[in-house]
């Protein structure tokens, strides 16, 4: 809804709202701190706003974005402020090229997703003590299904890799 069509105290509470509109910056977002992070520790999920969906910076990534990959999997990452409070976007993707059937994409996109939610909290630490934010895409190109315990340790690799190349 336009602000144009509000109420004058109505627009007015529109602009004090915590909640996100189309005419937000990102000057009004704080980002998390490292407290509410280690809060957040416990929790370990992953909510609405961590989900990478814009088009448009999901094609920055692999236009200026730079990557690491370890057998199989590729990770593309690029540093970019987002309007979000969490310091990172995800996405991920696994090409009809190497699994035909939506079955078996859906399956290891849902095993790379859960190791992500276990596994974010360090780098999001070390992203919220720099006060920078990113925007990743996870890939995955093996010809074979992985199971979890290969997902984890591959993965887990691919994030100590980008926690150095962040700092």
């Amino acid at each position: 809804m336009e602000e144009k069509y509000l109420p004058a105290g109505e627009q007015e509470a529109a602009r004090n709202s915590p909640f996100q509109t189309r005419n937000a910056s990102s000057s009004h977002i704080a980002l998390l701190t490292a407290d509410e992070l280690s809060a957040l520790a416990g929790s370990c999920t992953f909510c609405k706003e961590e989900k990478l969906r814009s088009k448009k910076l999901i094609d920055k990534i692999f236009a200026e974005g730079k990557s690491v990959s370890h057998a199989g999997f590729a990770l593309y990452y690029y540093t970019t402020p987002l309007l979000t409070r969490y310091p990172m976007q995800a996405a991920f993707a696994v090409p009809k090229r190497y699994h035909r059937l939506a079955v078996n994409r859906n399956r290891i996109k849902r095993l790379m997703r859960e190791v992500w939610r276990k596994n974010k909290m360090p780098l999001y630490m070390a992203l919220a003590a720099r006060q920078t934010q990113a925007a990743v895409m996870w890939m995955y190109r093996g010809k074979s299904i992985p199971d979890y315990v290969t997902c984890e340790q591959r993965m887990l690799s691919l994030i100590h890799k980008l926690q150095n190349a962040l700092t």
